[in-house]
């Protein structure tokens, strides 16, 4: 909301809220403020907002934005009354000063204020004075000028700094951020591939025995090696196979072997008697 207002009435919008009444407060109406007393405000509020304690720089700086000094006889007509008969001199030493656009309770009015440059305060000064104002005089509120523009200076760019710094940290919060997200991701990932291990375990197919692998290489022949249409025949192994057809031929390969012992096994079974019934 106060986004565009100027630092200086910010935070002199923000010190009468804040200020103890006996010393600062807004009027009934909430349409201008009054000081009542000086001293106090000067040395103890002032320096907590300002980098000075100086009410007559306040002052001017409020007149460069263009707020107007209510005038004493109309604070006295306000505060005399007959209840109050010490109300008015008391109001004596009051300072009371007024902005239409400076209000209690409409602070967003404050965005429209501008303050006034250089040349329209010595103009105006100029056409409300009797006489010229001397050399001395103008240097003060030139001094006094620039000093309170600089202090606004340094006051948006301490804002701007705090804006970059929160910008900065928010985007090294949203970096850690995603770097944990990811972190996440991968420990998801992992902890699925782990689960996915321990339900499907790997098969691993151990080969064949020897022995399977040589009778199952081993079928039925006849003598020209080809498959026989008889009934089949278990070959025994191949040292074996020659032991039983008797021969004395060590470098008879397995498939001579088994040639010779399919006929030798034929032969023998031509030769033994039918079994008994």
């Amino acid at each position: 909301m106060l986004n565009h207002v100027p630092v200086f009435l910010q935070k002199t919008y923000d010190m009468i809220q804040n200020c103890p009444e006996f010393i600062a407060t807004w009027s009934t109406s909430g349409e201008t403020f009054i000081i009542k007393r000086i001293n106090e405000f000067a040395a103890e509020i002032l320096p907590r907002y300002f980098k000075h304690n100086n009410f007559s720089s306040f002052a001017r700086q409020l007149n460069f934005y263009g707020f107007h000094k209510v005038k004493k006889e109309d604070i006295l007509l306000r505060t005399r009354t007959p209840n109050a008969p010490d109300a008015a001199l008391e109001a004596q030493g009051w300072w009371e000063f007024s902005h239409p656009l400076f209000v209690r309770d409409e602070p967003e009015k404050m965005a429209s204020i501008r303050r006034k440059t250089y040349a329209d305060s010595a103009h105006a000064h100029h056409n409300n004075a009797p006489t010229p104002p001397t050399d001395k005089s103008e240097l003060e509120e030139l001094k006094g000028f620039v000093s309170e523009l600089v202090d606004d200076m340094k006051g948006e760019l301490a804002s701007l700094k705090s804006q970059v710094g929160m910008l900065a940290h928010h985007m090294s919060s949203l970096g850690s951020l995603m770097q944990m997200i990811v972190q996440q991701q991968q420990q998801q990932q992992q902890q699925h591939h782990q689960q996915q291990a321990h339900l499907v375990p790997p098969v691993h197919l151990a080969p064949p025995p020897q022995d399977d692998l040589h009778q199952l290489k081993r079928r039925k022949i006849d003598h020209n090696g080809t498959p026989s249409p008889g009934p089949a025949i278990l070959l025994p192994p191949l040292n074996s196979m020659r032991h039983q057809i008797k021969t004395d031929e060590p470098n008879l390969d397995e498939s001579e072997a088994t040639a010779a012992y399919v006929l030798w096994h034929s032969r023998r079974n031509q030769t033994d008697p039918p079994p008994m019934q």
